[in-house]
């Protein structure tokens, strides 16, 4: 059986200069516990092709203070560009809650993708939000286990409001959604 893929481009900085950290060392917590390590190349960037799912980094390079960057959820087919500063210093981060992401690719109702509307996971203690790309994608990481209401909007209006519940962290939630009302 093939996994779905998703992708995932990170582009590393000096948060006070912007510059480039070359050769930051990434080690990725898969899902499984599994750890992989790789490097950032000398601009400062790493690509992953990584199984769906949710995983946690650790971003670490001599001089800075690591950083720890939880939930971070990868989509079949989806690739994802981020950009991540380290802060120069020596310590530990400090230690989040676990946490997971929820993602999924939004279509009207014929299946086709429905692009640049807000999608926004509200709970009792956190709310999140994020927009569909060109394919209807989206992701929102970081997300701690708890009851939201995702409601999708286009131009501040609500399409669509769903109840989802996020029982664990680790665990990357699939919520691909069709909006009928559009």
């Amino acid at each position: 059986m093939v996994e779905a893929i998703g992708a995932l481009e990170c582009k590393l900085l000096d948060r006070r200069s912007s510059v480039p950290l070359a050769l930051a060392q990434v080690t990725i917590v898969w899902r499984t516990s599994k750890i992989s390590i790789i490097e950032a190349d000398k601009q400062g960037q790493f690509r992953l092709d990584l199984p769906e799912g949710v995983y946690d980094l650790v971003i670490s390079a001599r001089g800075y203070l690591s950083l720890f960057v939880r939930g971070l959820g990868i989509l079949a087919g989806l690739e994802q560009q981020i950009m991540r500063a380290l802060i120069p210093g020596v310590g530990q981060a400090p230690a989040d809650e676990p946490a997971t992401a929820i993602g999924g690719y939004v279509v009207d109702r014929l299946g086709r993708a429905v692009a640049n509307i807000t999608v926004n996971a509200h709970g009792e203690r956190a709310t999140y939000t994020t927009r569909t790309d060109r394919q209807g994608a989206y992701v929102l990481h970081g997300v701690i286990p708890e009851m939201y209401d995702i409601t999708f909007k286009a131009h501040e209006r609500p399409i669509l409001i769903e109840h989802v519940l996020v029982p664990n962290a680790k665990e990357f939630l699939r919520h691909d959604s069709r909006l009928v009302n559009l």
